[in-house]
Formats: structure tokens, sequence, C-alpha cells
């Protein structure tokens, strides 16, 4: 099959790692091409009802136009974006560093907290982290006050990469952008392009200096140069037309999120590249997470939070020296306050969907996971409005085992192995924790692992799977993305990290890729 272009670069995926990379080889004069799995998305195309969502159900066959890429494991369920701008479209923007004693194992040598410190700054040129200004939502007051009355504790206003004011260019790109308006959509795309995702700030400066972006294009294989100093062959489908074809470049970078990279390399290893490291797959984690919530609190200051105005992410309280994990306020949008009635045990999925979910989850025991969830699959039935009158609502952070493990299944799909009961004391420090604060503000706690369609833990910001390391014995790249044995291929994205982080992801995926294409770049001259 012969390439229908040859580029200096081409980036598989258009997120964090992606986007960085993309716009500072741009910036060095390098003709790039990112190949991007999902469609654009206009800040009117987003869902803005709860009934909307399920239609959105990303899937390479049914619906290439989708958002939301939900994949079925027998041991979760793991929810990713799909779009250009990747999971930036859905998170929500907060902007902390890692804790300074998650490097102190596992990780290369050379990356510490203060080697990292230059390359979060230079994240900042677009991510443009900045505080919720007054006047402050009732939740960040709601957030205050609970800290107070649990030990009188206090709490700070979290860095979120959103911008607040008067209408504006983006600095870096130009684009266009609106001033927050706190509506509470920040985990279910901005009508406004208030947040600055990655879509409009990294990846309209790399198209701005030439960069190819292709939507709708999905990355089916890689294959290695024949000779060294040789062009890889980036093998392609294009889902909107339905066709394959091939892109060459002397360098490719891979930054598919953490599922698509190790998915990637693990059907790459098996069919041309048997050099990948053994540890390919290895130190996968859920970064720590679980949700958890309080309704109807009553102690003074906690009242009348209203999680559903204002970024979805504000405050945060750090109980990391003493518990093990930080505790950050969530809000949902207003007409997903529906899925807060799911941690009390009401289901929202229709029957009939909820039996293909059945089977899928058969299907994933039986040795076919990896499969993403149609937007058939979840279908909602109709229910009525939620009768909660108060809530608040927490997304804890915390210090989980890396134990788990991205797998090549028997038919080519992958699969993970990942059991919370690896990091169960952190998972109890978390829920009496929760009694506790519940206790503090007079309210009635809910702490739920099993917080999915059917009661699967959910896995928003999964990590690993590619990690790097010092030695190709223990991980698939060096500190620099490189990747060992494979001249010209770089993974800069979240599977490198082989760690919890102590804090949201995005900030530590985008300073590794800054540093990483700085090192790319020096590379070539």
């Amino acid at each position: 099959m012969t390439a229908e272009r040859r580029y200096d670069a081409i980036v598989i995926g258009s997120g964090f790692g992606g986007g960085a990379a993309a716009c500072r080889m741009a910036e060095a004069g390098m003709d790039v091409a990112v190949l991007e799995r999902g469609r654009r998305w206009e800040k009117t195309d987003f869902p803005e009802h709860f009934d909307d969502a399920p239609a959105l159900a990303w899937h390479p066959e049914v619906n290439p136009r989708g958002l939301y890429d939900l994949r079925w494991f027998e041991d979760g369920v793991v929810l990713t974006a799909a779009g250009v701008g990747g999971g930036s479209l859905l998170y929500a923007n907060v902007q902390l560093p890692a804790r300074k004693e998650v490097f102190s194992s596992g990780w290369p040598e050379a990356i510490t907290l203060d080697e990292l410190l230059p390359w979060y700054a230079k994240s900042e040129e677009a991510l443009m982290p900045t505080t919720t200004p007054v006047p402050y939502p009732a939740k960040v007051k709601a957030f205050t006050g609970t800290a107070k009355e649990f030990g009188g504790r206090g709490s700070k206003l979290a860095p979120i990469a959103v911008h607040f004011g008067e209408p504006r260019n983006h600095p870096l790109s130009g684009h266009p952008q609106e001033g927050c308006d706190n509506l509470g959509q920040c985990l279910t795309g901005c009508p406004l392009h208030a947040k600055n995702t990655v879509d409009i700030t990294y990846i309209a400066r790399a198209e701005q200096l030439g960069s190819d972006v292709y939507p709708l294009h999905e990355v089916i294989a890689l294959e290695p140069p024949s000779r060294k100093g040789g062009r890889w062959r980036v093998h392609f489908r294009d889902l909107q037309y339905d066709t394959t074809s091939v892109m060459e470049a002397p360098t490719v970078v891979v930054a598919a999120g953490t599922l698509g990279s190790a998915r990637l390399l693990l059907q790459s290893k098996a069919a041309t590249m048997p050099k990948l490291s053994p540890a390919l797959g290895e130190k996968f984690s859920g970064n720590g997470n679980a949700l958890g919530a309080i309704f109807d609190p009553t102690a003074h200051g906690t009242t009348d939070a209203e999680v559903d105005v204002g970024p979805s992410i504000t405050s945060v309280i750090d109980l990391w020296e003493e518990r093990g994990f930080i505790l950050e306020d969530l809000g949902l949008p207003p007409s997903y306050m529906v899925l807060l009635e799911a941690l009390r045990g009401v289901n929202a999925i229709g029957a009939r969907s909820r039996a293909r979910l059945r089977a899928k989850e058969v299907a994933a025991r039986v040795g076919a996971p990896d499969r993403p969830t149609s937007p058939r699959e979840l279908k909602v039935r109709d229910l009525p409005a939620p009768s909660i009158e108060d809530v608040l609502t927490f997304l804890f952070i915390g210090k989980e085992n890396p134990a788990g493990r991205v797998k090549l299944g028997r038919r080519g799909q992958i699969d993970i192995d990942f059991d919370p009961a690896d990091s169960q004391l952190l998972y109890d420090r978390m829920d009496e924790t929760l009694q506790e604060v519940a206790e503090a503000v007079g309210g009635k706690p809910v702490f739920n692992l099993a917080h999915g369609p059917l009661g699967k833990f959910i896995i928003a910001h999964p990590l690993g799977g590619v990690p790097m390391a010092d030695d190709p014995a223990d991980g698939v790249v060096d500190d620099f993305g490189r990747v060992y044995g494979y001249d010209g291929l770089h993974v800069l994205d979240g599977s490198i990290i082989p760690s919890p982080l102590g804090a949201n992801p995005s900030k530590t995926i985008a300073a590794l890729a800054e540093r990483g294409v700085a090192q790319l770049i020096a590379d070539r001259s």
C-alpha cells in the first residue's frame, strides 16, 4: 500500500500529550500530521441534557461522531473522550502538579517535581490556569464551610484552565473564547469555549503553523522502518468514508490515551514490533479516584451548595499527609443531577439497554472485552426529577497501588487486570473520612466505588500501561518518552505515567509531553 503523504512527524491522538507535541514540533518548523479518531466539537455541539448524552456514545462503526468512549472489561469500565482535543473536552480543568513524594519510587531517576517545574510552567502558555474569581459560586462557600466543620481544616481554590471575564482571543492560538458563566457544564463540554481545551489552544496553534489535523482517522497499525533512519508507516482507517490508508514519517508520537496507546503497542508487539519491552502493559492504575456525596447537610455554612452552578471543580481539601488523598468538590450540569440518584441506587438505564450491557459484561468475562458501548446500550429510561434537596459531592484522589495490567486477549483485543482490592486500605480510609465529614456537617453519606452501570467500577483517569523507566526491562520508554529499541518512536500521554499522581493528571501529562517533545526536537538538530 502506497503512502498517501509523507510528513516530518505524525502524532496519533490530540489530547494533552498529542496536542503539546504537535504544537511544539510545528513551532520548530516541522511538517506535522495529527490523526484523531474523533470528530471536531464546536461549542454548540455538546449535549445540554442528560437524555441526549447516551446518543453520543462513540463507536467506530455505529457512531464514530460520538463523544463518550465507554469500554467494557470484566474488572471495570474505562471512560474516555473521543474528539479533537481528547480528554480536555470533558475534564474538570484542574491543573494541580503531582505530589512531590510520588516520584520517590517507580519513576526514572531524572523525573522529580523540581525537574518538571519548568515544564509545568511551559504548559501554562496554553492551559493558563487560574482560580475561580469572586463573587464565588455557592459551592465554594459550602466547601469552605465543610472543611471548617471537619476539624477546622482549610480548603483552597483549585487552579483551573478556565477563562473568566470578557470575550477574548486565546493568547497562544488566537482562538475566540467567551468568559465562564458558571453553567456547570465542564464535564459535558463547554458551550462558551471558556475552557482552555487542547483543541482551541495547542492544536489551534499547530494548525496556524501549517499542521494538518485529520479527525475521524483511527490508527490501526504501526510498521517500523526497514532500515535505520527510515520512515515509519502508520496505517489508519478513515471512519467517515470507511477506507484505509497509510502515512509515513521518520518520527511518530503515540498519544492515543492510556488505553489507545497501550492497545496499539500491544497489537504492534504481536505483529511487527517484537522488541518492545516486556514491561508493556504494566503499572496500569485509575489514579486513585473515587466518588462520594453527602445528602442534606444541616451544619451552618455547608447548606445550599448548588453544585450545578460554577466550574465543575473549584476547591480542594488536602488530606494527603494525614490520610493519603485529597478531596475536591465536584459539580454536575443541572440536567445531569439525576446521576446523583444513581449513588443512592436508582437505575437510570432502560430495561433493554440493561440487558445489552449484561451481555457485554458476559462477553468480557469469556474473553471478548474492549468493546465500545453503542448508543442503544446506554438508552436511559424516563426518570422523575431528582428528589435531591441539597448535596455536597466529592472527588477523592489518592495513593493507589499501580498493580493493574493491560494485556492482549486471545482475539487480539486488550483486557485489563484491575482489582480495587489492591488498594482497599486507601478506599476504606476514603469511606471512613466521608462518614466523619458527614457527621460533622449533619448529612447522609454515600460512598460508592461501583458507581457505574450494573455496579461496575468506572475509571475516568486511566494511567500507565506503557510505563517509563531507566531500564527497558522495567519500562517501555525512557524519561523523555523515547521507545526502547525503536528509533523515531515516542509515547507522550498518560500511558507512560508509572504511578498515581496524587492530583488530577492533565497538568503532568502536558508537562511530560512538553519535556519529551523538547528533547525530540533537540535530537533532530
